[in-house]
């Protein structure tokens, strides 16, 4: 005879009934179910590559697909994602556009508003780009 049990966790039943006092020291709500299910190395990797592409951890990156599959918003789990490495190429272009946004300080304390406007111009060429490509994160 099986004595073990078919009872399965119905995850929006859990997610529902879930402590809403659970929260982390920073005070903030945390993930409090640990979901672990085996897959093989082939799904594995193509799944990290897909988070990779996107800029999430795979762990965030199946949660997302899980809560637009089931039709869940759920802020804590969507917020998760791995902190941002910016390329180098990113690096240098924000810190041109610093040193440019430095310039157009000094152009308006010498009311040089064209010099202003152009300094303006020159750091928008370079930080709009870079959050275009960061937009859908």
């Amino acid at each position: 005879m099986n004595t073990k049990s078919n009872d399965a966790i119905d995850p929006i039943t859990a997610a529902k009934n879930a402590d809403p006092g659970s929260s982390s020291r920073s005070g903030r709500p945390t993930l409090d179910l640990r979901f672990v299910t085996r897959m093989s190395r082939e799904l594995g990797d193509a799944v990290a590559a897909a988070a990779g592409r996107d800029g999430l951890t795979s762990g965030a990156w199946v949660r997302r697909l899980l809560m637009e599959r089931v039709a869940l918003q759920s802020p804590v789990d969507a917020r998760s994602r791995r902190p941002g490495i910016l390329p180098s190429e990113e690096v240098v272009a924000i810190s041109t556009a610093v040193r440019e946004l430095a310039s157009v300080n000094a152009a308006i304390s010498l009311k040089d508003i064209p010099a202003a406007r152009a300094g303006l111009d020159r750091a928008r060429g370079l930080l709009i780009p870079i959050l275009m490509r960061h937009a859908g994160r």
